[in-house]
Formats: C-alpha cells, structure tokens, sequence
C-alpha cells in the first residue's frame, strides 16, 4: 500500500512540475507577444498567424516564419543593427535592455511555419 502511495505522490509532483513549466512557457510567449506590441514593431511588420497586421505601408516582411529562417543569436544582433541581412540593417535599433530583447527574440523564434524551407542564417 505504502509502495502506491509513494508513486500516487511522484506523479501528482511531476504533473504539478509540467504544468508549472508550460505555465511558465506561455507567460514568456505572452510577454514576447506584447513586447512586439509595445515596441511598435507591428508599425513596419506582419505577423498574420499571431493576428498582427502592420499599420504602415512598410515592405518589411511578414514574421510568421522567422524561426524558421533566422537563428536567435542572429536576430539579437540584427535588431541591435550589429549584423546585415541581405547587406541591410535592420532599419531601427531595438530599445529596451538586454532582458526584454532576449524575450522578444525567444519569441520570434517560436514563430514557425512548416512550409518555410529556406537556410537558417
């Protein structure tokens, strides 16, 4: 009886532990969303699977596929404008420290589109 008692109790720990962590991925992809938002990124760029249409008559791309496309490491640098892409810099630098870039980044990486087949940068 002890025996299940003990595995009743390892498994309401470890549930408990992957909810936490899912809770804690959708809070990090909640706040990339909104820092997106914030920094009036959506003022040059589309995000058509997140519902995000740019306000202006920008020819920046869609980003619904950039996960698939650019690499983190990449991107933190592009938009700090210390790397090129097709020898353009990204066209404003990114304002917040060095945390918020890091969750905006992790964010866009997620953003993933399976018909994308291009090289990762």
């Amino acid at each position: 009886m002890k025996k299940y008692i003990y595995m009743l109790n390892f498994l309401l720990m470890f549930l408990a532990f992957g909810f936490s962590v899912v809770k804690a991925q959708e809070a990090a992809e909640a706040k990339g969303k909104i820092l997106f938002k914030e920094s009036k990124c959506v003022s040059c760029h589309a995000i058509g699977t997140q519902g995000f249409v740019k306000k202006g008559k920008s020819s920046a791309p869609d980003l619904s596929s950039v996960g698939n496309i650019l690499k983190p490491e990449f991107m933190m640098k592009y938009l700090m404008k210390e790397e090129k892409l097709n020898d353009l810099k990204h066209a404003i630098s990114f304002k917040g420290n060095e945390e918020e870039l890091k969750t905006l980044v992790d964010w866009l990486s997620t953003l993933k589109k399976e018909e994308t087949k291009k090289e990762s940068k």
